[in-house]
């Protein structure tokens, strides 16, 4: 009887381990107080469950759009739970596809955790990359100074966090062919625009810890 319960114990703690929930343990960030980030946890992000991704090492900064006309009156909170509902059940994935969410007044929502690769509806491979996704249809809407100054100022936050440089900012369609993140908001990549603004405010920084 003893060394039934001797063996039957380490199995159950086995088993548990490996078909209960993931549990992550990433600490929560630290975001500076410049960049307004409204966090997984304030938003109410739900945990990824079941088997956890690989995880990657980010080497490059990859904007999109949501590819769908994003009107004032939606709830960018709202949304981001139907994206997450939908992007588990219908798609399979772990989580939303994007690391980070920018509303249409400019406020960034933090997303899928950085440790593991997005998703893509696309044939490129997101791995390594920290995703951007502006909400909306930039193909058809224009996209508000609010919007590109958070682009901006987030981009240049993951670059001096992993010590990256312009080189390593692109688009969704520098990887493969497709219009995201739309014409409307490519053309601040396409011109340099956010290449240049990123590169001021990383050499700002320097300078300032100097």
């Amino acid at each position: 009887m003893k060394n039934r319960i001797w063996i039957s114990i380490p199995a159950c703690i086995f088993f548990a381990g490996c078909i209960g929930p993931f549990k992550d343990h990433f600490p929560e960030t630290q975001f500076p107080p410049e960049l307004k980030v409204i966090t997984r946890k304030a938003w109410k992000w739900q945990k990824i469950k079941g088997k956890p991704p690989i995880p990657q090492e980010i080497k490059k900064i990859t904007i999109h759009h949501g590819g769908k006309e994003f009107s004032p009156e939606k709830d960018p909170v709202e949304y981001l739970h139907n994206l997450q509902k939908w992007s588990r059940k219908e798609k399979k994935w772990v989580d939303i596809p994007y690391h980070f969410m920018i509303d249409l007044n400019g406020v960034i929502y933090e997303a899928r955790p950085l440790a593991y690769p997005g998703d893509t509806n696309t044939a490129y491979d997101p791995t390594g990359h920290a995703l951007i996704c502006v909400m909306g249809n930039y193909e058809v809407q224009n996209l508000g100074p609010e919007q590109l100054q958070a682009v901006v100022d987030l981009t240049a936050y993951l670059a001096g966090k992993y010590d990256l440089t312009i080189r390593d900012i692109g688009g969704h369609k520098d990887y493969v062919e497709t219009l995201c993140p739309g014409k409307d908001l490519y053309r601040y990549i396409e011109d340099g625009t956010i290449q240049y603004e990123v590169n001021r405010l990383l050499k700002k920084k320097h300078v300032q810890q100097k």
